[in-house]
């Protein structure tokens, strides 16, 4: 075999390898390296796609690989995905969202709803989070005024905004001490979108002088918040996949050099593994609140389901098992595995 040709094949190998360990290609990268030079003597040339394909998954396989005898150190392993992807679940929902529409300014949202109520521009602006964990405003004006459907519906139209829905109610106010006191109240439900965003919102307002010489009163509340975005689930999702293999990967990795520090990296570990769980508990309620969302809702809320019923038995037990995982890292086994991952 020619020198430049033997230097190619060999660049073209180390490549390869690159899928296994630092210390299993030290332990090992010679002599398949070796192996494979042998088989490219005999008229193979380079390995083919099945072969090439075998190659990195093994390195890969050799990357997940435990060690062997300590059971523990699989617990490790599944806490540390379970903390790492509930990380990696909430950085997905996030870029998803990156992708939604963006909410109207405070500004906006006040001279709509003065549109909409003829009060003052000067209503409270509330930001919050939906249920998806989007962005969520709400606008609210109370004060004196009333409920004029023509006029919500040309400020509505006039701002962009296609209504969906537009429903006119009739009803009364139970007033004084005894309250057998009736005051007639009118009020509106009203939904609507424009692009990517929806709006829903209600007004009422008594119709009738209230008793004592009480000025006409009205309230306006109008929700405004993006459409879920198509990538929001499949972030989340995928952030979760890619988060639990980093733990994992972390966990493989760390178990073979924990052990030389004996009990100051075990301490650091347990401190790791408690500290962990909080946070990872609350960011997967969140991930359940993403997944479980009813897509196409009216509503940007959703009341908590059982999961945050389950705090303190998580916390429990991760606190216990992060107790034992660490002085299974700390002992070293009677004879350490020959696929040494790095």
């Amino acid at each position: 075999m020619q020198e430049p040709t033997l230097t190619r094949q060999v660049r073209h190998y180390r490549r390869l390898l690159r899928a296994y360990p630092r210390a299993y290609r030290d332990h090992r990268g010679s002599e398949i390296i070796t192996t494979l030079l042998e088989m490219a003597e005999d008229g193979r040339g380079r390995p083919g796609l099945r072969q090439t394909l075998h190659l990195v998954l093994a390195g890969l396989r050799q990357r997940f690989r435990l060690p062997a005898r300590r059971p523990l150190v699989w617990v490790a392993a599944v806490l540390a995905a379970a903390a790492l992807g509930a990380a990696g679940s909430a950085a997905g929902t996030r870029l998803g969202w990156q992708t939604a529409g963006s909410l109207p300014s405070d500004r906006e949202l006040r001279a709509l709803n003065a549109a909409m109520t003829g009060m003052p521009a000067d209503a409270a602006v509330y930001r919050e989070v939906s249920a998806m964990k989007g962005p969520h405003a709400l606008v609210r004006a109370d004060g004196g005024g009333d409920v004029s459907p023509q006029r919500l519906r040309a400020a509505l139209t006039a701002a962009g905004w296609h209504l969906t829905s537009f429903e006119e109610q009739q009803g009364s106010l139970v007033t004084g001490t005894d309250l057998k006191g009736r005051t007639p109240i009118s009020g509106v439900d009203y939904t609507a979108t424009k692009g990517s965003l929806k709006l829903d919102g209600n007004g009422w307002a008594i119709t009738g002088e209230a008793r004592r010489g009480e000025t006409v009163t009205a309230m306006y509340g109008t929700a405004v918040w993006p459409r879920e975005a198509a990538a929001v689930r499949p972030l989340t999702i995928g952030g979760l996949l890619a988060g639990a293999l980093a733990g994992w990967l972390l966990v493989a990795a760390f178990a073979y050099r924990v052990r030389r520090s004996g009990w100051p990296a075990s301490a650091t570990a347990t401190a790791a593994f408690a500290a962990a769980a909080w946070p990872a508990h609350q960011l997967y309620r969140e991930a359940y609140d993403v997944m479980m969302y009813a897509h196409g809702s009216p509503y940007p809320y959703v009341v908590r389901g059982p999961v945050d019923s389950t705090l303190p038995l998580a916390c429990a037990v991760i606190a216990v098992l992060a107790i034992a995982v660490a002085a299974a890292l700390a002992t070293r086994p009677r004879r350490d595995p020959v696929a040494v991952p790095g």
